[in-house]
């Protein structure tokens, strides 16, 4: 009988804590893309295009680490969505397209900001 309870008190453990980790890992890595598209901004906004096309391969090395676990943890259907707005903010950066390439970059930042939101470990997106 004993058993059972800590069997079932164990188990409700290790998901309550693989959530906190998938919220919390979920919400630095978003973050951390964030960032980056800030800082990308940045560089198009002062028309630095080397240092632009330098942080375009960060962000694109640093998604491609990330969507490793993201696809695990996520629909593929979002994870598509980053894939082909990041594919075209990078034409637009090498191309020296300011006005599309910002247009891009902050529909990018949606993405990442709306899935950091939806998959925060929240009473809101439980119930």
């Amino acid at each position: 009988m004993y058993r059972t309870y800590i069997t079932v008190g164990v188990i409700i453990f290790l998901l309550g804590a693989g959530g906190f980790w998938h919220s919390n890992y979920i919400q630095k890595s978003a973050d951390s893309l964030i960032q980056r598209i800030d800082r990308l901004e940045e560089q198009i906004l002062l028309e630095k295009w080397e240092d632009g096309l330098q942080e375009m391969v960060r962000i694109e090395e640093e998604w491609e680490d990330t969507k490793k676990w993201w696809s695990i943890l996520l629909h593929h259907q979002e994870i598509e969505s980053i894939d082909i707005t990041l594919k075209r903010a990078e034409k637009f950066v090498v191309g020296k397209n300011s006005l599309h390439g910002i247009g891009e970059l902050s529909a990018l930042r949606l993405l990442f900001e709306h899935i950091s939101d939806t998959e925060i470990l929240s009473l809101q997106n439980i119930l």
